[in-house]
């Protein structure tokens, strides 16, 4: 008897464990329950899959945030933020998060623990290098680091998340884009707008899913790789203030002039 109620107790915890491992889709986090105070949430511990504390002049978050085990969207935009407590990191169920409009001092290594991560906004937090455990988040498909100050050796670690599809890198301080951006084939969004960028590989032309690409304000750029004709499935191409001749606009692809911002 003994040995069957074992098997019994061992089945409900394995099946309490699976539904707490359950991945939420888009439409169902949008759809749920969302949080706004951290106390409340921890009481609930277990339903708790959006936690929004944006705007609330937040400076530390608590470690006890880690009691949100099955926590898979989270909101800290618009706080004053300068470090993330580890306890984030051991929210292993987290696809999104928001850290829009923070101070932060850095990224830990911690966020490669975020494996199940497929969107993350960093805009306006004053970064300069993303850490090394960044290409662990394999699953990413949404990525936004403008308004800050990355480099073009800063953000080589991006080229490793090969399920990219929207990139933002606005507003930052990227000369030039390296050869490894053709890893990214999934690619549909990509915002370079404002940058000190000189050169464009010739391996941009291979990112064929591409549909928008922003290059405006760039005015240092002058001249484009031949490749950049390839790039036949744009639906929207921003050229506002980069200086190419009309030589150079001979390499653009195949598209409406309606799709063409100058």
């Amino acid at each position: 008897m003994n040995k069957y109620l074992l098997v019994l107790v061992s089945l409900i915890v394995n099946l309490y464990g699976a539904k707490t491992q359950i991945l939420l889709t888009k439409i169902q986090l949008d759809t749920c329950k969302v949080f706004s105070d951290l106390d409340e949430a921890i009481a609930s511990w277990d339903n708790v899959y959006v936690l929004d504390l944006s705007g609330v002049g937040l400076k530390n978050i608590p470690e006890k945030i880690e009691k949100l085990k099955n926590l898979q969207r989270l909101n800290l935009a618009n706080n004053n933020i300068s470090i993330l407590p580890e306890g984030i990191f051991e929210l292993t169920h987290l696809q999104d998060i928001n850290l829009e409009e923070n101070k932060l001092l850095g990224i830990q290594a911690s966020i490669g623990n975020l494996t199940n991560l497929v969107k993350i906004n960093l805009t306006r937090t004053k970064i300069s290098r993303l850490p090394d455990a960044f290409s662990k988040l394999k699953e990413l498909e949404w990525l936004n680091l403008s308004w800050n100050n990355l480099t073009s050796d800063s953000i080589k670690i991006i080229y490793k998340l090969t399920k990219l599809k929207n990139l933002n890198l606005m507003r930052n301080q990227i000369e030039k884009i390296d050869a490894d951006i053709k890893n990214l084939s999934d690619l549909q969004y990509l915002n370079l707008n404002f940058n000190p960028l000189r050169e464009l590989p010739e391996e941009i032309g291979e990112l064929e899913t591409l549909l928008e690409l922003d290059l405006g304000k760039n005015s240092e750029l002058k001249t484009l790789p031949h490749s950049f004709k390839n790039l036949n499935k744009l639906e929207y191409l921003n050229l506002e203030q980069v200086p190419l001749s009309s030589e150079e606009k001979q390499k653009l692809p195949n598209i409406a002039e309606d799709f063409i911002d100058y």
